[in-house]
């Protein structure tokens, strides 16, 4: 059985690893918006597919990306004849949508909306 001192050490690391979960996961959402706004102006929303990869690993995809009127601005059925577009999607897709269901579990799993 761990002792005290082990068992209070763990306390305060869990109470610190949600606090920063709780700054982090806007962060990431914010991030990943303000990333598309730089190549699709009017961007507002991302729908997203959290799902396990084939190495039953946890990724979250952008679907589509939406403006304010609910425009489809990217479909990735469809891609984007801007070969920009197609890099801002791929880096959120990796750089924060990844990070935010790693971090969150199941929450992000399945079809979700980021706004």
């Amino acid at each position: 059985m761990p002792n005290a001192q082990l068992v209070s050490q763990y306390r305060h690391a869990r109470r610190t690893h949600e606090s920063a979960l709780v700054e982090l996961v806007p962060l990431l959402r914010q991030m990943a918006i303000e990333t598309l706004v730089d190549v699709l102006h009017k961007s507002t929303a991302i729908e997203a597919l959290g799902e396990l990869n084939e190495d039953w690993v946890p990724t979250l995809r952008v679907q589509r990306v939406l403006g304010a009127d609910s425009a489809v601005l990217f479909d990735v059925e469809t891609s984007h004849p801007d070969r920009s577009v197609e890099d801002a999607v791929d880096a959120v897709n990796v750089e924060y949508l990844d990070v935010l269901i790693e971090l969150t579990g199941d929450e992000y799993m399945g079809r979700v909306t980021i706004d």
